[in-house]
């Protein structure tokens, strides 16, 4: 009889790890711990005027402050670690336009620039949001100053400032210091009772959590920061020829180690067959086996949001059979046979479930045998096809598609001459998809 392996016991402890009662008892650790420092009702809220998503949150959070029975703690950070952020001028181009687009959504005020500003502006914002960090008005003080710099052009209010004192050089210090502390690298973020909230997208999930707590001023209270998700697919009419929308692919960029490429392809792929427009995957390799490192901080991140994420739609997951190495490559040099059969969704998606919901280890030829059956495909002919290295090419060709939409990360999704990045940005592909339909 075999003894167990690590790798047979890493899917039960994940799943153990992310479980709701985990979850419930974690929060329940923090909800002590603040208590007996007289911080039940603190919010710690981590703005960096280097991110355009900060000054969209900062619109936002009244609209928390008054509807429940909270107190927010600002905090300004500055530091993108380089192993955090990859691709950082890619970054800032695209959290410029997508926090415009997100702003868009919820009537906020977003940024107004098409470059981001001078880095002596952004210190000049970043001491000044500093020195307000005691003040009693500072959300409508905050919000006035990266105004100024996310929207107005280089002759508005903030202009170079002196040298940094020392009393806030110490501040930011401590302020970044809290930061990595509760287990977190950028800005945007909201952290309470040992969970965290990135900027407007993950607001939903703290009313949440304080609806259940009962901090909401009114009885009936419900999110309302969900229109990110909430209708997908819902007004969708199955498109006929000759609408110009059918005949453009939905192409699925994505990553089958990635956990948000697996939330991802479980929504694109039914909001593709309820429009009824093709969709396209195209497979990259995940950040680790192209030379991009993914810190332990953001890992413990990512698998928390996933699982949060996953419940809140109703996907499976958390019992996860990392197929890093041997069970990602196992899966691309099997693509090609499953799109010859009209198979690669199936198959896909298969895996994806598999190796993030079932514990199945991929690189095991009982794991993947399990993964190619069920998807319709044939086992002795995968396997005879496993040696197969012509997939790395198709897989370099996708990525340079992907850098080529100004983006880096996946899931990254493109419709036409719409290209977005992240899961829970599917609603920007299917406004696109209402226009040309209309």
């Amino acid at each position: 009889m075999r003894l167990p392996q690590k790798a047979d016991l890493m899917p039960w402890g994940a799943r153990i790890i992310s479980s709701p009662t985990t979850r419930r008892y974690r929060q329940a650790a923090f909800r002590w711990k603040s208590l007996l420092k007289g911080e039940s009702r603190v919010v710690d809220v981590f703005i960096n005027p280097r991110d355009p998503f900060s000054f969209v949150l900062l619109h936002a959070l009244p609209n928390l402050t008054n509807r429940f029975d909270i107190q927010l703690r600002f905090q300004t950070v500055w530091h993108q670690p380089g192993d955090m952020f990859p691709e950082p001028a890619m970054w800032t181009d695209w959290a410029i336009r997508d926090a415009a687009r997100l702003a868009n959504l919820y009537g906020l005020e977003g940024p107004g620039l098409h470059a981001p500003p001078t880095e002596a502006r952004l210190i000049a914002c970043r001491d000044k949001l500093l020195g307000l960090e005691h003040s009693e008005d500072y959300l409508a003080r905050a919000t006035a100053t990266m105004g100024v710099l996310w929207q107005a052009d280089e002759s508005g209010a903030i202009g170079e400032s002196g040298p940094t004192t020392p009393e806030l050089e110490e501040r930011l210090r401590k302020n970044e210091q809290h930061l990595s502390e509760l287990g977190h690298y950028q800005g945007s973020m909201l952290h309470f009772r040992g969970e965290w909230f990135w900027g407007v997208d993950r607001l939903d999930h703290l009313e949440r959590l304080l609806i259940r707590e009962g901090r909401a001023h009114h009885p009936a209270e419900e999110p309302v920061w969900d229109k990110t998700w909430a209708n997908l697919g819902q007004q969708a009419t199955a498109l006929v020829d000759p609408q110009p929308a059918r005949d453009i692919e939905l192409e699925v960029f994505f990553s089958i180690r990635s956990p948000y490429s697996y939330l991802g392809l479980e929504r694109a792929a039914p909001l593709a067959q309820a429009w009824n427009i093709p969709l396209r995957l195209r497979p990259v390799l995940p950040m680790l086996m192209r030379g991009q490192s993914v810190p332990d901080t953001k890992k413990w991140y990512i698998f928390q949001d996933t699982k949060r994420e996953a419940l809140k739609l109703g996907i499976p997951y958390g019992l996860v059979a990392d197929p890093l190495g041997p069970g990602v490559e196992r899966c691309y040099a099997l693509f090609e046979y499953a799109r010859s059969l009209g198979r690669e969704i199936d198959y896909m998606r298969s895996y994806a479930r598999a190796v993030n919901a079932e514990g199945i280890r991929s690189e095991t030829d009982t794991g993947l045998r399990i993964i190619v059956e069920r998807a319709g495909l044939d086992w002795p002919k995968a396997k005879a096809l496993l040696a197969d290295q012509s997939w790395r090419e198709g897989a370099e060709d996708n990525r340079k598609a992907m850098y080529g939409c100004g983006l880096w990360g996946v899931p990254s999704f493109r419709y036409g001459t719409v290209s977005c990045w992240g899961q829970d940005r599917l609603w920007l592909i299917e406004d696109e998809i209402k226009k040309r339909w209309r």
